[in-house]
Formats: C-alpha cells, sequence, structure tokens
C-alpha cells in the first residue's frame, strides 16, 4: 500500500465566502478528509456578523453583544481545521465548469474544483427615497463595518428604517457612549397585525422575540427620540445630506443632520450566482430574488450549492447550519461518506432549520418594507446610483421599448455602473412589474456576465494556476 500524496489540480471543494456558512462548510467537508480552498474578499474570516471578531479595534468587543462574541467559536475551529484560506481576494468568474477566476493584489489566479458553495452572503436592500444618494447618507450596515473594522463611530446621526439590525446598531452605539440624534422608526402599523397572523414562530422562539425587544427597551432607556410609523420620507440637501424630513404620529417631522443612516433589511447578494445562470424564483415573504434550491442547498447546477443569506435570509445560526448540510451533500457526492451517514449527520440540523424558518416568517413579515420605500414614484427619485439615473429616466426608457431589465439597461444604462446593478437590481423589477402590471416574478432579474468586478486590461492578460497543497489534498491509495 502507498499513501504518496495525490497531485491534484483540482480542489475537492471551493467555498466562495468566510461568513458563518462558508466556515461551517469549510469545517465539516476538511473534518471528512476533503481538499477545501476558501475565497474571500475581507482580510479575515467571519463575514458582516462576526467581521473583525478576532481582531476587533474595540477595548471591549463583547460591547457588541453575545450574539458577536459566540462567532469566535467558529472562526477558532476554521483556522484549526486546514482549509486553504485566500483572504483578500476578489472572485471576478465563476465557470459552470467549477472554474473560478480571483483577483488578488492586481493579479489573476485561476483554479478548479469539483464542487463549488456560494456563500456570499447577503447584501442591505436599496432604499430609493429622494436624496438618498447624497453625500452623509450610508446604510446601517455600512456603520457597523466602520465600527467593527476600525472602531470608528460618527456623532449625532439618524437611523432611519426598520429592521433587528437597525436597533442592533444603535444599541450598540448606546454602549459605546455615542450620541444618536434620532431613530426614525418606518415599521408600517399593519405590519404588526400581519405579524401576528404567523405568531407561532415566536412561541417556539421567545428568546429571539426577547432579545428584540431588549434591544428597544435599551433605545427607550437612552433617551434617544424615537419616531414610530414614519412615512414620506425625504433627505435634504443638495450637495450634501442636511437632515431628514417625514411624517409620523399624524404630524410632519424635520431633523438636522449631516449622516443620516438607513436601512430596511437585507437580500441576497446576487451578482455570482446570476452570472453562474442559476435558476432563480421570486420570494414574496421576503421580496427579493432567490436561486432555486433544494433542501441541501443544491441548485440548478447539481455540483454547485448555495448557503447561507446567499440563498434567501437565514440569519447567522442558520447560515452556519445550511454550510454543514451543503458540505455533507458534497461529501456524498464525492465518497467520503454513504448517504445514511449523510443523512445521520444532517437531522438535527434540518430540525433546527424547520424551527427558525418558522420564526423567519414572523420576522419577515414584522419588517416588511414599505412599497413606497422599495418603489420610488417621484420622478426625480435617483434610482441607479452608478450611472445617476432617476424614475424619469427610467420612465423615458420604458417609454422606448424598455420593459424588460435588460431593455431598460440598454435604453437607459441602469444597472452597467461599477457595482453591476447590485444598488439597482431589484428596484427596477418592482417598478418594471408596476408599469408593465405584472408580476415581478414574470419581469425577470438583469442578465449578469462575467467579469464581476472591475477589472485592469493589464491584468486580464497576467494568469497563475492555484492548485491543493499536498496536505490539503487526499491521499492516493494503490494497491
Amino acid at each position: 500500500m502507498s499513501t504518496e500524496p495525490l497531485k491534484q489540480d483540482s480542489y475537492d471543494i471551493a467555498i466562495i465566502g468566510a461568513g458563518p456558512a462558508g466556515m461551517s462548510a469549510a469545517v465539516t467537508a476538511c473534518a471528512a478528509g476533503a481538499s477545501v480552498v476558501v475565497l474571500d474578499d475581507k482580510p479575515h474570516a467571519g463575514g458582516q456578523i462576526y467581521r473583525g471578531v478576532d481582531h476587533s479595534p474595540l477595548e471591549t468587543p463583547d460591547t457588541l453583544g453575545e450574539d458577536y462574541i459566540k462567532g469566535q467559536a467558529l472562526t477558532k475551529a476554521f483556522a484549526q481545521s486546514g482549509a486553504e484560506h485566500l483572504r483578500g481576494v476578489n472572485v471576478w468568474h465563476v465557470g459552470d465548469n467549477g472554474e473560478v477566476l480571483l483577483s488578488e493584489q492586481g493579479k489573476t489566479r485561476r483554479l478548479t474544483a469539483t464542487q463549488l458553495i456560494i456563500a456570499n452572503g447577503a447584501m442591505e436592500r436599496p432604499f430609493p427615497i429622494p436624496g438618498w444618494h447624497l453625500p452623509g447618507v450610508m446604510s446601517a450596515g455600512s456603520a457597523q463595518v466602520m465600527l467593527k473594522s476600525d472602531g470608528l463611530v460618527i456623532d449625532d446621526a439618524v437611523f432611519v428604517g426598520t429592521g433587528p439590525l437597525l436597533y442592533l446598531i444603535v444599541a450598540q452605539y448606546i454602549r459605546l457612549g455615542v450620541p444618536v440624534k434620532a431613530v426614525v422608526d418606518t415599521t408600517p402599523k399593519e405590519n404588526y397585525l400581519n405579524a401576528a397572523k404567523v405568531g407561532l414562530g415566536v412561541a417556539r422562539m421567545p428568546k429571539m422575540l426577547l432579545k428584540g425587544l431588549g434591544l428597544l427597551r435599551e433605545i427607550r432607556r437612552a433617551g434617544v427620540p424615537f419616531y414610530r410609523c414614519a412615512e414620506a420620507l425625504e433627505v435634504l440637501g443638495d450637495e450634501q445630506a442636511t437632515g431628514i424630513r417625514f411624517s409620523a404620529g399624524g404630524q410632519h417631522h424635520e431633523i438636522e443632520a449631516s449622516r443620516v443612516f438607513l436601512h430596511q433589511g437585507v437580500i441576497p447578494n446576487l451578482n455570482i450566482t446570476r452570472a453562474l445562470g442559476l435558476e432563480h424564483h421570486w420570494c414574496e415573504q421576503q421580496l427579493c430574488w432567490k436561486p432555486n434550491l433544494n433542501v441541501w442547498g443544491r441548485s440548478s447546477l447539481a455540483h454547485v450549492a448555495v448557503v447561507g443569506d446567499a440563498s434567501g435570509i437565514v440569519g447567522a445560526d442558520g447560515a452556519h447550519i445550511m454550510g454543514r448540510i451543503a458540505a455533507l451533500m458534497q461529501l456524498e457526492s464525492l465518497g467520503f461518506i454513504d448517504k445514511d451517514q449523510r443523512n445521520e449527520q444532517a437531522r438535527a440540523g434540518f430540525a433546527q432549520l424547520a424551527s427558525m424558518q418558522r420564526f423567519r416568517a414572523f420576522i419577515d413579515a414584522l419588517y416588511r418594507p414599505m412599497d413606497a420605500h422599495r418603489i420610488p414614484q417621484q420622478d426625480a427619485t435617483v434610482v441607479c446610483r452608478c450611472e445617476e439615473r432617476s424614475v424619469a429616466d427610467l420612465k423615458a426608457g420604458f417609454a422606448l421599448g424598455g420593459k424588460l431589465p435588460d431593455q431598460l439597461k440598454s435604453q437607459t444604462r441602469c444597472g452597467m455602473g461599477p457595482c453591476q446593478g447590485r444598488m439597482c437590481g431589484h428596484t427596477v423589477s418592482e417598478l418594471l412589474g408596476q408599469w408593465n402590471e405584472q408580476p415581478v416574478s414574470e419581469i425577470g432579474y438583469y442578465r449578469l456576465r462575467s467579469p464581476m468586478r472591475l477589472l485592469a486590461l493589464e491584468e486580464l492578460g497576467a494568469f497563475s494556476e492555484l492548485a491543493p497543497s499536498h496536505a490539503n489534498a487526499k491521499p492516493e491509495v494503490q494497491s
């Protein structure tokens, strides 16, 4: 018998993203002996939710909450797993043959993998209200990135929107002693009744409900002005944000502020799954496009799985479980475990996910963003920030024959900018659904292609190959 390492030119599994889902998948796959590479655009593992958890600039990172600190156990397990972790790299092409092209310090590197796991997470939902494009307006997620990565905060900002992340970042600011000028909550009254109709999920997960109520109590105790059921939002200013105007409680309000943080939930980051040509569907519950997946996370391409918030919003704990389940499916496909082992090891995870999904239905109903905050009606409101295309510009393109997203793109350049439609894609789909008087599911989304990132011509001509190290490759057994 010989145990000489097998000289491979392909990994067993390539994972895009090192958040909870990607790390969990890597830990599971490596434990079974698979060769694994994890590609991440950040300098450290953790994704958005656990960003900087092992390298926090804060003296007391536990101030950010126990849900943040518990990520240290997963990042530690990932670091010890044996997975090859490529940090600070940008994936710009994923082929349906297992090929992956990525940028690293201005050079392109190429690898191939038998199985792929897409775990690139979520992005914040666009919030196209008048003035949202002005300097000084950012997303609440951006506030959290600055806090977790660099320990930077902004005094006297106004936080506007709805959802748990909004309340969490405000509570984190308060714990750190950072003054918050106001919270403008846009959760509509009717959402509370609609959420109560699916309240079974709350009864099964009371700790999650109490956690959310605790955040609201922290904000109230701090004396931060809190406006409920806000609508008719408008960021004030010409060249720079100077404040926010809105209606709440039957009254008109105007708050002066040079910094406004917006948030109305998160949606899957679609650019990789779309460019890969995976089948997608419109999810009315979460008001977003999602890839079509089976219960194991397998997509319309048998060797590609999509997990975590990239598959639909599931949260950090759900992402952790999904990553493990998808890895078990791919390990069975690769022959590392048999089907009975796969099913047995995934059983508890499926049960946990089922419980989480019931609670997710409650959260989705409670924090469903208003139509007016997703589908802009005022002609001057900017839709595509990259190309500075307004509602009026899109209406003109629609009148010229831009009835579907790609047609509208060709007429207006909406979606052609550096973000490749990330910030306008969902808005365009919903606007066209309204103008065509058709369901969004029939309108579709932009057709995306590689490269998914901006590239210099010099880089396109310089390739290098990546292959598993001997320590990462499984041995070849010869008799």
